[in-house]
């Protein structure tokens, strides 16, 4: 309901009840002045209701409540005081004022209110319509003064209650869209989520040259069980935070974590020359971030890091929830890769060494088993050459 959002909406019931309640004032002010005094008790009567609305609203700042207390009274004043005033010509069109401002209060209660109260309206113009020359026969015509100042009352009223309600409405479909953009963005890469809003159905792309990151927290299953749930998230929430900034710094993007294992890629969704150099300079990083989390949560996690690269296939699955995935024998294998490195350090396949081995500092692992695979030549990950060093010797697999 838009009356709960207290950034676009908390004050509009005081200002829409206080003016509400100078209008009624006047209304019945006139009406007594004029000679009608039974609708003028009406309009006193229906001044305490919105009087005792808006007080209630201001101590209890429930705004459903406000806006019942305000609907009931107004149905009952327009269909009174168009009968006593002796029709739709005499009473200046007084009922239609109430059928607009049941239609508007109702976007704020829900489709049943909707139906009742805007119905009730209806029902009952719809029935006086044959009554209108009883009506008429029952009295004398009002003064025209009055019939003219109900009219202009039912077109400016209406204009200044809708028209508010109004602003705040579009002002928060905006709210909503920018709010659902963003959920969308926390799911999918940015042009992912904008391919899906524009064409909704399958998306599935193959590219050829990219490479795919694994990342495992080592130990964190059996931490898992040895703490609070509560803990165990914020602790997730801060490590998987810290990779998230350090995926947008490299130029990297975040596919999903699985557990404790977060998986990132660079040359999907979106091509990119320098993918290689983005998936080492994020392990690197992600390494030498380690340190710096255990820090803040006092722990002593370790990190192990595949990566490969090669051709890729990726898409959009689900339809309750999207997913954004990857695969592929190149997935696949930077799983292996994480898989076999021990913990703090970053194994990757000689795809990823022989490609950017004069920008990065590499030592032969030696070759491994892989599973589905094969013997498979291995390289640790160790520096970028500005940084070159003599690596220890020996291999990097657990």
């Amino acid at each position: 309901m838009v009356l709960e959002d207290p950034t676009r909406a908390a004050r509009m019931p005081v200002f829409n009840g206080l003016f509400s309640i100078a209008n009624a004032s006047v209304l019945f002010i006139l009406l007594f002045t004029f000679g009608e005094p039974v609708a003028g008790w009406l309009s006193v009567a229906t001044v305490v209701a919105y009087t005792s609305a808006t007080a209630l609203y201001l101590a209890t700042g429930r705004g459903a409540l406000y806006i019942h207390l305000m609907l009931w009274p107004s149905l009952i004043q327009n269909i009174s005081t168009h009968v006593v005033l002796g029709g739709f010509v005499w009473s200046g069109g007084f009922i239609m004022w109430g059928i607009l401002a049941s239609a508007s209060a109702a976007l704020f209660l829900g489709r049943r209110i909707a139906m009742l109260s805007t119905g009730l309206y209806l029902s009952a113009a719809v029935v006086l319509i044959f009554f209108e020359s009883a009506l008429r026969s029952r009295r004398d015509r009002p003064e025209p003064l009055i019939s003219a100042f109900l009219a202009i009352d039912v077109f400016v009223v209406s204009i200044l209650i809708l028209v508010p309600i109004v602003i705040i409405l579009v002002e928060q479909i905006r709210h909503e869209q920018a709010r659902s953009q963003g959920l969308l963005l926390n799911v999918l890469p940015a042009v992912i989520a904008e391919r899906l809003k524009r064409s909704p159905g399958v998306i599935a792309d193959e590219y050829e040259s990219c490479t795919v990151l694994f990342a495992d927290i080592v130990g964190f299953t059996d931490h898992a069980s040895q703490v609070a749930p509560e803990l165990l998230i914020a602790e997730l929430n801060v490590i998987f935070s810290h990779f998230d900034g350090l995926v947008e710094r490299c130029g990297g993007e975040k596919i999903k974590t699985m557990g404790d294992g977060y998986l990132a890629v660079a040359g999907a969704p979106e091509e990119q020359p320098d993918h290689i150099d983005a998936m080492c300079e994020l392990g690197l990083r992600m390494q030498d971030a380690m340190p710096v989390i255990n820090r803040e949560l006092g722990t002593d996690f370790e990190l192990r890091v595949g990566i490969n690269t090669g051709r890729v296939v990726a898409g959009v699955v689900g339809t309750a929830r999207f997913s954004y995935d990857l695969w592929g024998s190149t997935v696949n294998l930077a799983s292996r890769m994480e898989t076999l490195s021990a913990p703090g350090t970053i194994l990757v396949t000689e795809s990823v060494a022989g490609a950017v081995e004069d920008r990065f500092t590499f030592q032969e692992g030696g070759v491994a088993e892989v599973k589905g695979v094969g013997p498979t030549a291995v390289y640790l990950l160790v520096g970028r050459v500005a940084e070159r060093s003599e690596p220890e010797p020996g291999l990097f697999l657990k």
